[in-house]
């Protein structure tokens, strides 16, 4: 497993090389899913791997009391610079040092070479009460296996930053290996969210067929 230091350098490198029209769609997209599939209307929430701070902006304006962290200094500076609470943290070697009522950790797993270890210690940063927010890349999406049918690619889209390969069917074994089940769930679209119209009409078939038309998954779980 890499150093805290090679981590850190490679994602300040890496949201460097983001710009902000391809990735803040997508987190607003994804936002508003978490959003719907809450039940908590306020309290303490916690963002791991909180980006540029997108989903904190949306659920501060939400009236929740949002603390965010990052393994990028550059991005943790960005983030404490708009005004939110932010810390660095490693979740692969590290405890998030509060208890919270809701815990979002988007797009981070796939990045872990140890998933299991941090969704456990997410767990225990939760309130008995509290809901977590899972979202993982689904990929073997229906894109993905055309490129690897094609000779395009061996594997399709994948991001060279992901160590993890998740998919729908298998996601949930993951969660009840640490005692947390799932209590709903939300399939985000391959369609680009800048398309709106053929978002909105292809968001229920993505959420009937998820293996092949989902870009990514996101699931509400509870402590069992």
């Amino acid at each position: 497993m890499p150093t805290l230091e090679e981590k850190q350098v490679y994602f300040d490198q890496y949201w460097q090389g983001q710009p902000d029209a391809k990735t803040d769609p997508r987190s607003f997209q994804r936002a508003g899913m978490v959003h719907r599939l809450l039940s908590k209307e306020s309290g303490k929430l916690f963002d791991l791997g909180c980006g540029r701070g997108v989903i904190l902006d949306y659920f501060a304006g939400l009236g929740f009391e949002v603390t965010g962290s990052d393994i990028s200094p550059e991005i943790i500076t960005m983030v404490t610079q708009k005004g939110h609470r932010a810390m660095i943290l490693d979740i692969e070697r590290d405890e998030p040092y509060e208890k919270y009522d809701v815990i979002l950790c988007l797009e981070v797993l796939q990045q872990l070479y140890y998933p299991r270890r941090a969704l456990k210690r997410l767990k225990d940063a939760l309130n008995d009460d509290g809901e977590m927010v899972i979202s993982v890349p689904n990929e073997f999406h229906i894109v993905s296996r055309l490129k690897i049918l094609l000779g395009r690619s061996h594997l399709g889209h994948f991001d060279h930053s992901h160590v993890r390969l998740f998919a729908p069917s298998r996601d949930r074994e993951l969660f009840e290996k640490i005692n947390l089940t799932v209590v709903g769930r939300r399939y985000v679209p391959i369609i680009p969210p800048t398309w709106k119209i053929l978002t909105k009409l292809f968001m229920p078939l993505t959420q009937l067929f998820p293996s092949l038309l989902a870009i990514a998954s996101i699931y509400k779980l509870r402590r069992l």
